[in-house]
């Protein structure tokens, strides 16, 4: 005697088999692998000065190139900030802020990422590489997030404050791999910029625009006023993220 599958029951599985089958070939599209065939990224140097409010420059150098195991070189670039304002003239950083920590010096270290699929440039990834910090000094409570901004990582180790984040072609600053991944391809056919199907047909490029400026700064704790010096970096933090968003490398 043969048992019939119910109409209902076949086409289920024929939805869930096909749709199976579509999701897998979209995440191959989208997160397809650096390979030979795709082109390089454009060549970016950082420049050698960044404007920010109420800071002056003291000095800058290029970083040593980081490979990752994947081959795709990370190239960087230190900056080195002070602040020479007195507290009235203050307008972006509060007065107590700079009465506190004026003269401190602010580093910061940026290393321009051409594939976050590959190499995913979280705070906790790349802290470790790139700084003497471990990574277990990120809990809950470190992440900040502010609208039309995204999240950052604020936190102290060893009489530092620091402030690192990962700053995207979205605009929106990241420190998770899972908000990376959500805010650089939301779905596999959304948030594409028009500009990259043609390449992606072509073989040259990826559907996904997975590039990163990751970034450090930091600067020392002022005993007399921790709060102060972990505002006045919050401050400076939120100001270079907001130069980068319309500064970003081309693709």
């Amino acid at each position: 005697m043969t048992i019939q599958m119910p109409r209902l029951a076949r086409q289920s599985w024929l939805i869930l088999l096909c749709g199976g089958a579509i999701g897998g070939l979209g995440n191959a599209i989208v997160n397809n692998p650096t390979k030979s065939s795709l082109r390089a990224p454009t060549a970016f140097e950082f420049p050698q000065t960044v404007p920010l409010p109420e800071l002056q420059l003291l000095d800058s150098k290029q970083l040593t190139p980081h490979t990752f195991k994947n081959k795709m070189v990370a190239n960087g670039r230190q900056y080195r900030y002070q602040s020479n304002l007195q507290p009235q003239e203050s307008t972006a950083i509060d007065k107590k802020s700079i009465a506190a920590g004026q003269r401190a010096i602010i580093e910061i270290e940026a290393r321009y990422i051409t594939d976050g699929v590959a190499n995913k440039p979280t705070v906790d990834g790349l802290l470790p590489i790139f700084t003497k910090v471990p990574a277990t000094v990120l809990v809950p409570s470190t992440m900040k997030q502010q609208p039309n901004l995204g999240y950052y990582s604020l936190f102290v180790e060893q009489e530092r404050a620091y402030f690192s984040t990962c700053i995207n072609p979205q605009g929106i600053t990241t420190v998770t791999g899972d908000q990376f991944h959500t805010n650089s391809n939301p779905n596999p056919l959304s948030g594409i910029r028009v500009e990259r199907f043609l390449p992606w047909l072509l073989g040259q490029q990826t559907l996904r625009d997975s590039r990163c400026v990751w970034t450090v700064l930091s600067t020392p704790i002022d005993r007399a006023s921790p709060d102060a010096t972990m505002k006045t970096l919050e401050t400076i933090g939120v100001n270079w993220i907001r130069w980068w968003q319309l500064h970003f490398p081309a693709a």
